[in-house]
């Protein structure tokens, strides 16, 4: 959730059209294809113009490291880590993305990470109380019930 707070900052404040809309010859391989996300329901959800920060790749190390940390299995895990990787070269060779979209979205998933583990540790800290179990919850509504 906060990745995708700051990016949404990142789009309003500096929208910038990707390596395909730029004009400057990488073939267009999303558009011209059987999709078109320019037309029909799609493109009320599209925005051409959201490609700092490269959140494919925010997103890609956000799930590479909760894998590489929470997996039990090496193989798992050193797939995990190749996998933001292979969204880097797909982002970038469809026209997606510049390498510095990748890194301003990689620069992304990283002040987020450092933010939640803040957030954590003061949480921790404060010692926050569980949420009472089914029974206390419905201690009240018995009482008034008898």
């Amino acid at each position: 959730l906060l990745a995708s707070g700051l990016a949404l900052v990142g789009f309003l404040v500096y929208p910038t059209a990707p390596p395909r809309l730029a004009g400057i010859g990488i073939v267009d391989t999303v558009s011209n294809g059987h999709v078109d996300l320019n037309r029909g329901l799609v493109s009320s959800l599209y925005n051409p113009y959201a490609a700092v920060p490269s959140m494919h790749i925010g997103y890609a190390l956000i799930v590479a490291a909760s894998l590489v940390r929470h997996s039990r299995r090496r193989l798992a895990q050193a797939l995990a880590a190749l996998y933001p990787l292979l969204v880097l070269i797909v982002v970038v060779a469809t026209g997606n993305h510049f390498f510095l979209d990748a890194a301003a979205g990689a620069l992304v998933a990283g002040l987020a990470a450092a933010v939640a583990a803040l957030l954590t540790r003061r949480a921790a800290a404060t010692k926050v109380t569980a949420l009472p179990t089914q029974r206390e919850a419905l201690e009240p509504l018995e009482r008034l019930a008898a």
